[in-house]
């Protein structure tokens, strides 16, 4: 019975749901209707919650309006009305539920932005594809001669060299000699 249920909800469920989380800032293009037409409307704002659930999962968004009053939004993500989602932003936060947002507004609402190294994928349990390769084989062994001689090479120039401490005591013996 439980197989049947979850095999009828893996066909509901969207292949093209971005990772994110509570804290950061999405966009979220959804249809709506008016009258007899349909069109889409762009809700941008902090996600203070995401719930899981399979066909259900849900997740909460907050914008702040005019005038400190917020307006707060739960979406579907699976839900046919949700055209895409885009993450703007990535919050930096250490809790799953940020409901003390509604007490807050302007600068004390923000969020700290989380600073990823370009190119790092994979946020909050996303699924994440690498490809892994393995490293290239040597086929032949490369002779070490070419490095002894640079190291060589370096110790005969370092030992030209002379530093601002030698040429200190050098300034300073000649004028104790004279």
């Amino acid at each position: 019975m439980s197989t049947l249920v979850q095999s009828v909800e893996a066909e509901q469920l969207k292949a093209n749901v971005p990772a994110f989380g509570p804290g950061d800032t999405v966009r979220v293009h959804a249809k709506v209707v008016e009258g007899n037409r349909e069109r889409i409307q762009v809700f941008e704002g902090v996600v203070i919650r995401r719930r899981s659930g399979g066909a259900n999962e849900n997740f909460t968004v907050r914008r702040s309006a005019s005038h400190g009053i917020g307006v707060e939004r739960t979406f579907l993500i699976h839900s046919p009305r949700i055209e895409k989602i885009e993450v703007v932003r990535n919050g930096k936060v250490r809790r799953a539920r940020l409901y003390f947002l509604r007490g807050r507004t302007g600068r004390a609402a923000r969020i700290r932005e989380r600073r990823r190294p370009a190119g790092t994928v994979g946020l909050r349990g996303a699924p994440q594809t690498m490809e892994i390769v393995a490293p290239p084989v040597a086929e032949e062994v490369v002779e070490a001669e070419p490095f002894v001689e640079a190291v060589d090479a370096f110790a005969d120039d370092t030992a030209e060299m002379t530093t601002a401490a030698d040429v200190a005591t050098t300034e300073s013996d000649s004028e104790n000699a004279s």
